[in-house]
């Protein structure tokens, strides 16, 4: 999983460590869809690895491209919506009520991810 992570921008910078530590402390996760398999982000932030795929909410789809961030608004707020693979895709998957605050062991893996997702919302 790590080497899938570290192809787009938001987990360039983990070190191999990293992946064990985000994935206990997000319940981060990676899982492959097939063209035209949807899930729903059920309080969940995804991050779109490879392939392409849409992001469907009540105001309309958005189209992805590897490395964005799907289902969080600025806030870092839940967006509700279903995720659709335009192609054979892969996408990590991590609890949104993480985001919000660096957990309670303050790893710098948490805080580093945090700063990564607020630097992708906010360009």
């Amino acid at each position: 999983m790590l080497e899938l992570l570290r192809q787009v921008p938001l987990f360039a910078w983990m070190p191999e460590e990293g992946a064990d530590t985000l994935s206990a402390c997000f319940d981060l996760c990676a899982e492959d869809l097939s063209v035209g398999e949807t899930r729903f982000a059920d309080g969940r932030v995804g991050c779109l690895l490879r392939g392409t795929a849409s992001f469907q909410t009540c105001d309309g789809a958005r189209p992805l491209r590897p490395g964005e961030v799907f289902a969080l608004d600025r806030d870092r707020q839940s967006i509700p919506g279903t995720l659709t693979a335009g192609e054979d895709c892969a996408v990590a998957w991590f609890r949104r009520d993480l985001i919000r605050h660096v957990c309670y062991r303050a790893c710098w893996f948490h805080a580093r991810l945090i700063l990564e997702i607020d630097r992708q919302l906010y360009m």
